[in-house]
Protein backbone atom coordinates (compact mmCIF):
# COMPACT_ATOMS: atom_id res chain seq x y z
CA UNK A 1 0.00 0.00 0.00
CA UNK A 2 2.83 2.23 0.48
CA UNK A 3 4.55 1.93 -2.29
CA UNK A 4 0.83 2.41 -4.33
CA UNK A 5 0.73 5.54 -2.68
CA UNK A 6 3.87 7.12 -3.31
CA UNK A 7 3.77 6.23 -7.01
CA UNK A 8 0.16 8.15 -6.97
CA UNK A 9 2.26 10.95 -5.16
CA UNK A 10 4.98 10.84 -7.76
CA UNK A 11 2.59 11.27 -10.25
CA UNK A 12 1.07 14.48 -8.92
CA UNK A 13 4.03 15.96 -8.17
CA UNK A 14 4.72 15.20 -12.19
CA UNK A 15 1.82 16.58 -13.17
CA UNK A 16 2.50 20.29 -11.11
CA UNK A 17 6.71 19.63 -12.45
CA UNK A 18 5.31 19.29 -16.21
CA UNK A 19 2.94 22.42 -15.32
CA UNK A 20 6.28 24.30 -14.45
CA UNK A 21 8.06 23.22 -17.54
CA UNK A 22 5.61 24.00 -20.26
CA UNK A 23 4.96 27.61 -18.82
CA UNK A 24 1.55 27.03 -17.89
CA UNK A 25 2.16 27.62 -14.11
CA UNK A 26 4.79 30.05 -12.91
CA UNK A 27 7.67 28.41 -10.66
CA UNK A 28 7.34 30.07 -7.33
CA UNK A 29 11.08 31.83 -6.40
CA UNK A 30 13.18 30.08 -4.33
CA UNK A 31 12.38 27.00 -5.34
CA UNK A 32 15.85 24.80 -5.40
CA UNK A 33 14.97 22.68 -8.56
CA UNK A 34 11.83 22.48 -11.30
CA UNK A 35 9.43 20.07 -8.78
CA UNK A 36 7.23 21.46 -6.10
CA UNK A 37 9.02 22.13 -2.74
CA UNK A 38 6.75 19.98 -0.37
CA UNK A 39 8.18 21.68 2.32
CA UNK A 40 6.62 24.94 1.54
CA UNK A 41 2.89 24.23 1.39
CA UNK A 42 2.24 27.06 3.15
CA UNK A 43 3.63 29.46 0.03
CA UNK A 44 1.49 27.72 -2.14
CA UNK A 45 0.35 30.06 -4.93
CA UNK A 46 -2.69 28.39 -6.90
CA UNK A 47 -5.38 26.28 -6.01
CA UNK A 48 -3.50 22.95 -8.03
CA UNK A 49 -0.59 23.54 -5.98
CA UNK A 50 -2.42 23.19 -3.01
CA UNK A 51 -4.56 20.07 -3.42
CA UNK A 52 -0.72 18.92 -4.13
CA UNK A 53 0.05 19.54 -0.66
CA UNK A 54 -3.22 18.29 0.59
CA UNK A 55 -2.56 15.03 -1.10
CA UNK A 56 1.21 14.51 0.48
CA UNK A 57 0.68 16.19 3.89
CA UNK A 58 -2.97 14.68 4.34
CA UNK A 59 -4.37 11.88 2.43
CA UNK A 60 -0.44 10.07 1.64
CA UNK A 61 0.29 10.67 5.50
CA UNK A 62 -3.14 8.69 6.13
CA UNK A 63 -2.18 5.63 4.10
CA UNK A 64 0.92 5.26 5.61
CA UNK A 65 -0.22 5.96 9.48
CA UNK A 66 -2.86 3.23 8.40
CA UNK A 67 -0.12 0.77 7.04
CA UNK A 68 2.20 1.23 10.09
CA UNK A 69 -0.55 0.89 12.85
CA UNK A 70 -1.89 -2.27 11.09
CA UNK A 71 -5.05 -0.61 10.01
CA UNK A 72 -6.11 -1.48 6.42
CA UNK A 73 -9.61 0.37 6.59
CA UNK A 74 -7.80 3.78 7.27
CA UNK A 75 -5.36 3.28 5.33
CA UNK A 76 -7.75 2.13 2.48
CA UNK A 77 -10.32 4.87 2.90
CA UNK A 78 -8.72 7.67 4.72
CA UNK A 79 -5.57 7.25 2.71
CA UNK A 80 -5.42 5.96 -0.61
CA UNK A 81 -8.88 6.37 -1.52
CA UNK A 82 -8.56 9.87 -0.97
CA UNK A 83 -5.30 9.90 -2.88
CA UNK A 84 -7.14 8.90 -5.66
CA UNK A 85 -9.85 10.85 -5.84
CA UNK A 86 -7.59 14.17 -5.07
CA UNK A 87 -5.65 12.73 -7.82
CA UNK A 88 -8.65 12.95 -9.93
CA UNK A 89 -9.38 16.32 -8.96
CA UNK A 90 -5.60 17.37 -9.63
CA UNK A 91 -5.25 16.18 -13.35
CA UNK A 92 -8.88 17.85 -13.93
CA UNK A 93 -7.53 20.70 -12.84
CA UNK A 94 -4.08 20.30 -15.18
CA UNK A 95 -6.43 19.85 -18.38
CA UNK A 96 -8.51 23.04 -17.61
CA UNK A 97 -5.15 24.87 -17.07
CA UNK A 98 -3.78 23.52 -20.30
CA UNK A 99 -7.16 24.07 -22.21
CA UNK A 100 -7.01 27.51 -20.89
CA UNK A 101 -3.35 28.22 -22.16
CA UNK A 102 -3.93 26.68 -25.53
CA UNK A 103 -7.11 29.31 -26.02
CA UNK A 104 -4.76 32.07 -24.85
CA UNK A 105 -1.82 31.23 -27.20
CA UNK A 106 -4.58 30.27 -30.04
CA UNK A 107 -6.27 33.90 -29.45
CA UNK A 108 -2.80 35.86 -29.48
CA UNK A 109 -2.18 33.96 -32.70
CA UNK A 110 -5.02 35.40 -34.35
CA UNK A 111 -5.06 38.99 -32.71
CA UNK A 112 -1.17 39.33 -33.64
CA UNK A 113 -2.13 38.20 -37.20
CA UNK A 114 -5.02 40.89 -37.89
CA UNK A 115 -2.25 43.23 -36.47
CA UNK A 116 -0.82 42.60 -39.38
Amino acid sequence: MIREADALMAEAIRIIADLYHDGILREPNGYPSSYPDLLRFHDAPTVIEQKLFVIFLEHRMRAFQGVFHANPDYATWYGWSEMRRALKELKEKAAELREKAKNRKQAGDVKGRSAK
